[in-house]
């Protein structure tokens, strides 16, 4: 009976460490397997990845940027949609959109399009939304503003440690449940991420649901709502 290998073990330790939101976790569990094969394709791009969500942007884009193939080799569809998402945080969003399509062109079963809407158009697709709402989520609305945003910031992500580039929306403050002897003075928010919102779903349909989802659970967090509940509104 054959040994599994040390390295697909490794490489299955590092992503679901990825995915479990522990990047610092999977960014060594990563360059622990480069130790042993500094060629590997997929713990590079990883570890490019893990640098991206821990907000290491610049070392993040060298590190993406070196596996950029020569010009007469066709790029990599997951290489390039992590360097347009890692200069999309940078605020280079030209270059981003130029990678996403490229992205796209490379692999269109698994990269769509960014649904890009104006400012204007992403209001009226929020309105349409908050209409939308259980009662329980327009009443904590009227409390607790909506706040549109590009792209979460890294000062965002000094005070919320947990958030990465990629998410779709956040709430900021004190939930209900914690109100009484709170000292927190910022003001509560829920903050929703255009950017990020736009390249989650393959139509304006799409994105409107998307957007919807963001905001019910966001809002839950700010009224304390545990899963179960969650449940009952169609947030979970």
């Amino acid at each position: 009976m054959t040994s599994p290998d040390p390295i697909d073990a490794l490489a299955e330790e590092g992503e679901a460490a990825l995915e479990d939101g522990e990047y610092e976790i999977a960014l060594e569990v990563f360059e622990s397997i480069l130790k042993m094969d500094p060629e590997h394709w997929g713990a590079l791009l990883r570890r490019a990845e893990c640098l991206h969500y821990l907000w290491r942007t610049m070392e993040a884009l060298t590190a993406v940027r070196a596996l950029t193939p020569p010009e007469d080799v066709e790029d990599d569809p997951d290489r390039a949609d992590l360097e347009g998402s890692i200069l999309e945080t940078l605020g280079r969003t030209e270059e981003a959109d130029r990678l996403f399509e490229e992205a796209h062109r490379l692999d269109p079963e698994h990269y769509s399009l960014p649904v890009r809407l104006s400012s204007e158009d992403f209001k009226t697709l929020l309105d349409k939304v908050l209409t939308s709402l259980p009662r329980v989520i327009r009443d904590a609305v009227l409390e607790v503003p909506v706040v549109v945003q590009p792209k979460p910031t890294r000062g965002m992500a000094e005070r919320e440690p947990t958030i990465n580039p990629e998410i779709l929306g956040l709430f900021s403050g004190t939930s209900i449940g914690d109100k009484a002897g709170s000292v927190i003075d910022e003001p509560d928010a829920v903050y929703l991420f255009q950017r990020n919102l736009e390249r989650s779903g393959e139509s304006r349909q799409e994105v409107s649901r998307e957007v919807k989802m963001t905001i019910l659970h966001e809002y839950g967090h700010y009224l304390g709502l545990d899963e179960e509940e969650l449940e009952h509104l169609g947030m979970g």
